[in-house]
């Protein structure tokens, strides 16, 4: 499991979808690299059913975008590859959680959550 500290924020919409009637169900998260993936949201009684994915669960913000708190990625048995035993996760309120499939190995899997995994934040405290 990976906490996303500072939150990692979607990028804006993929517009076909929602002009062919799909809604809001696809979303991109922008990497370090620059390179945009396509999540796609999912029931939360529907996890179970993925496996070899990256998983983010997020919650939306106020201006619409989607601020992630969560990410793992899931090896071939549907189980997060860190060894979470918290699997999966609390709900909590007004949570989506997205699957990321396009990616066909682990090591491409592991490779998107590095680029998505925000650099860490060092705080200065006043002495």
């Amino acid at each position: 499991m990976i906490a996303v500290l500072p939150p990692l924020l979607s990028a804006t919409s993929p517009k076909a979808p929602q002009t062919v009637g799909l809604g809001d169900r696809f979303h991109y998260f922008r990497g370090l690299s620059g390179r945009r993936y396509l999540f796609s949201a999912v029931g939360r009684e529907e996890l179970a059913d993925f496996r070899s994915a990256v998983v983010i669960f997020a919650r939306r913000t106020a201006d619409g975008r989607l601020s992630a708190h969560w990410m793992t990625v899931l090896d071939s048995f549907g189980r997060p590859m860190a060894g979470d035993r918290r699997w999966p996760p609390l709900p909590g309120a007004n949570e989506i959680v997205l699957v990321h499939l396009l990616s066909e190995t682990d090591r491409a899997r592991r490779d998107v959550v590095a680029d998505l995994t925000p650099p860490p934040v060092e705080v200065a405290l006043a002495a």
